[in-house]
């Protein structure tokens, strides 16, 4: 049978770490937060092991991470919980400059216009 949904437990360990090094945590500190021993932690980002669905939810909330983008990899919903986290702690001088440079990114890079 071919099934519609699948699990790329691969691309999930390697969500997982991305997202963990975005939050700056370490292994051991999300692992906590989790409810997981730091080792099991460990062989979840490099796919040695998996886990329970009930660990996966924790791990998203803990992360801030759109369970769809956690499990099947939609990026489009992971970037703004990504991007407040990354703006969150930024100097007003500092969000004018990432403004500015993103206005002048779209300038030459305008995207589909389809």
């Amino acid at each position: 049978m071919d099934y519609k949904y699948k699990l790329d437990y691969p691309a999930i360990a390697k969500r997982i770490k991305a997202a963990r090094n975005a939050a700056g945590l370490t292994q051991e500190t999300l692992a906590e937060m989790v409810g997981i021993s730091t080792n099991a932690m460990g062989k979840l980002e490099v796919n040695l092991m998996t886990t329970s669905l009930k660990t996966l939810i924790n791990i998203a909330n803990v992360l801030d991470l759109d369970m769809n983008y956690l499990l099947c990899g939609d990026e489009e919903k992971a970037l703004d919980p990504l991007i407040d986290r990354m703006l969150q702690n930024l100097s007003g001088r500092d969000k004018e400059f990432i403004v500015h440079t993103i206005l002048g990114l779209k300038k030459y890079y305008p995207g589909d216009k389809a």
